[in-house]
């Protein structure tokens, strides 16, 4: 799957429609759209790629972030998730879990994003994914592994109201604080009318980096 910069499909402008807070995203030209996507192979990847898709479960998956320049740092980012019956985890309610994995994604993105706008290949990930696995399987210790890479430290969660499912949910984040060796991220999610479902904050910290919490 390409990772360049890209406006959405018609198929996804489509699927989103119902979503009208969310056609600013969408449809200006000032914002960069591009499935999720990670690097690597779909093996490096199963849980987001493959698994929360399988079963009715997620349809459609977008990620935008604001148009910048080389150099500028990336503030704001929104997600978008379509999903079917196959995440839920009571009638007519989506999972918490599911709908934990999709908030954790969607500030993971302004992360992301930030870390690898400005490479065509989202900085080579395919190449480093495969050596991270060869380092694993030679026994190399994970913390050596993961050296330099981000990590979520902490995340803290509030449930404002239930997820309906069939259904999609979009996710607004906002950066608080971005650090060489630390990112502190706000993020809401929405559902289709615009209602508040969930807030979270989280902090990633760089393996290696000695950030204070």
């Amino acid at each position: 799957m390409s990772s360049g910069p890209a406006t959405p499909t018609s198929e996804q402008i489509q699927a989103f429609a119902p979503m009208e807070w969310a056609q600013p995203y969408l449809t200006s030209s000032n914002w960069v759209a591009r499935e999720r996507w990670r690097g690597g192979s779909i093996a490096t990847d199963i849980f987001c790629h493959s698994t929360m898709r399988a079963n009715n479960g997620v349809m459609q998956w977008l990620e935008v972030y604001p148009k910048t320049p080389t150099g500028g740092k990336i503030m704001k980012t929104a997600s978008f998730i379509k999903f079917g019956e196959g995440v839920n985890g009571f009638p007519g309610i989506c999972h918490g879990g599911a709908t934990m994995s999709f908030m954790d994604e969607g500030l993971a993105y302004a992360m992301v994003a930030n870390e690898f706008m400005e490479m065509d290949d989202h900085g080579g990930l395919a190449h480093q994914h495969a050596e991270r696995w060869e380092a694993i399987r030679k026994g190399t210790p994970l913390i050596e592994v993961l050296k330099g890479l981000f990590v979520t430290a902490t995340m803290d969660i509030q449930f404002l109201g239930p997820v309906v499912v069939p259904g999609m949910v979009g996710i607004e984040t906002e950066v608080l604080e971005l650090k060489e060796h630390k990112i502190k991220i706000r993020g809401v999610m929405r559902d289709v009318t615009g209602r508040p479902v969930m807030q979270a904050d989280g902090l990633w910290v760089k393996i290696g980096g000695a950030a204070k919490l």
